[in-house]
Parts: C-alpha cells; structure tokens; sequence
C-alpha cells in the first residue's frame, strides 16, 4: 500500500506586468475555428492537465506556444530556429519543421491560430485563478497532470 504524503505549504504571491504590442480587439480567424473545431471536436482531445473531454467538460483551446496578443512582437525567424526541438506537448507533433517561418514573418496566425501552437484544456486548467494557465507559473500547472495518489500541488480555491 502506498505511504500517505505529506505537504508543507510554500506561500507565493505574484504580481508583475505583462506588456503586449498594441493590437486590434481579438476575433477568431478562419484557421482558428478549424483548428478549435478540429482538436475539440472531431479528435476530441482531453484535457493536457486532467484528461477530462467532452461530453464530461467543455473543453477549450489555449494557443501554447506564442498568445494571440503577442504576435507582433515574436521574432519569427529567431523562433523558427528554436522550434526546431519544440514539439507540441499534447500532440507530439515536431513545431519547428511544420512552417516556413519566413511566411510565418508575413503573416504569424498561420502558426499562431494552428493545431501546433494549441493544447486542449478544460476551463478550470484554463481560465482558473487557481489552476489554470492563465494565472498559474507553468512548472506548477504542469505538476498538475502527474500527481502521485492524487497529491494536490495546488491548494483548492477558498482555503
């Protein structure tokens, strides 16, 4: 039988400014919707954290990689060449070799909006103030896909 663990807790409390490039108010591209539609749907992915889908949970899509917002100031080429050893974590699929990252330079949704640069989550490890992405250091976030017996790395909202 497995011994019980014990935690200690480690307070942390963060606060810092994020600065993204002035940008139009986000839609949905075209490629966006395909690719939603085509790891939430039609492949129905789970969860990366929990492993929940659909019907159990909405799930939802989180561009990894490189955020909508951020496009226009990435370095295309620089990013190109690191992605080279970038796979995407859910799909396993290779990042780097997918595109030529001079035509990514022209126009960056055709990486941004696609399946290489989402995973899928659920919206607690999504949008969560406690367990989501958005919110929580990402070495933390993804402890919490591989918990022993259940450990809880994050502390329950409310405690």
């Amino acid at each position: 039988m497995a011994e019980e663990l014990h935690a200690h807790e480690m307070r942390e409390s963060e606060s810092r400014e994020v600065r993204y490039p002035d940008h139009p108010p986000r839609t949905e591209s075209e490629l966006y919707r395909r690719t939603h539609k085509h790891l939430t749907h039609e492949l129905n992915l789970p969860c990366l954290v929990c492993g929940k889908r659909q019907p159990e949970t909405v799930t939802e899509t989180h561009h990894y990689y490189v955020e909508w917002a951020a496009m226009a100031a990435v370095d295309w080429i620089r990013f190109g060449e690191l992605a080279q050893n970038f796979y995407n974590p859910q799909t396993g699929v290779n990042v780097g070799m997918a595109f030529d990252w001079t035509e990514v330079r022209r126009d960056p949704s055709i990486f941004v909006d696609s399946a290489y640069n989402m995973v899928v989550l659920c919206a607690e490890h999504h949008r969560s103030s406690t367990y989501g992405i958005h919110h929580v250091p990402v070495p933390e976030w993804l402890l919490q896909a591989y918990p022993l017996n259940g450990f809880q790395f994050l502390e329950p909202e409310g405690k």
